[in-house]
């Protein structure tokens, strides 16, 4: 039971175990390869989303020991051949704006999961940020309120711990550029575990982002999730004044 609650409490669905999609009980986990490809610089929520995937990838490992898969973390920033030689490995390309050129974005082998949101969609390539129009819907960001993928003043489904834990790891509150960076390492190594329990349609999974709803790919590559309008004015922005906008194609 020891591993069905941590695998809970940080909303990771393994085959055979916790499921935010179908998987089969019986599925065999064969080694995981993931690549990290830190493309951050120094923008200015870099060390956000750096922060992000450090924690990603601390849960991942926990995870990945309590079911007995084998999970081999390379990270690089040289595109190295040595870097992406592992069997299909599943990428995640940390970085604030899409790079299409990117030697890391154009290797063939394996699915890339993007914490920036894409330019335009291409074969194998995801990203787990709002598509540009769910955090902009009035085509302008001068009108409206201010929407946001993440909030620290999150408290419901999961999102209180979360923001806990990762205030533990990184002595900061959780932006929604850190949330990002936790959300494609998750989404990477689930796609990863999944596609070798037979289930290699990314379209058709579903993904515990802590938001309430089960998160899943549109056909644009972005992740359809909820974001949160702040409150107008000074007022402190609580759990009970952030208010969820959930996306129409959901």
């Amino acid at each position: 039971m020891r591993r069905r609650a941590y695998l809970r409490a940080v909303g990771l669905g393994m085959p055979g175990f916790l499921l935010s999609g179908w998987a089969p009980a019986w599925a065999t986990v064969a080694p995981l390869h993931l690549v990290v490809h830190d493309r951050l610089g120094h923008a200015p929520d870099a060390q956000a989303v750096r922060a992000g995937v450090e924690l990603g990838l601390s849960e991942i490992a926990v995870a990945a020991g309590l079911i007995s898969a084998p999970l081999t973390v390379m990270r690089s920033t040289d595109d190295s051949p040595a870097a992406i030689a592992a069997s299909r490995p599943v990428h995640v390309i940390a970085a604030i704006t899409d790079d299409p050129s990117d030697p890391a974005v154009s290797v063939a082998a394996g699915p890339r999961i993007h914490t920036c949101a894409l330019g335009h969609w291409r074969a194998d390539a995801w990203s787990v940020a709002a598509a540009p129009a769910s955090l902009d819907p009035a085509g302008t960001a001068t009108r409206g309120p201010s929407l946001v993928e993440w909030h620290p003043g999150l408290r419901r489904h999961g999102a209180s711990q979360l923001n806990e834990r990762f205030e533990r790891a990184a002595d900061a509150t959780m932006s929604a550029a850190a949330w990002r960076g936790w959300m494609a390492v998750k989404v990477a190594f689930e796609c990863g575990l999944r596609a070798r329990a037979g289930e290699d349609d990314l379209l058709a999974l579903r993904f515990d982002g802590h938001k309430g709803l089960l998160l899943h790919f549109a056909d644009d590559g972005h992740l359809v999730q909820p974001v949160y309008a702040l409150p107008a004015g000074p007022r402190r922005v609580t759990s009970t004044n952030l208010t969820a906008c959930v996306d129409s194609r959901s």
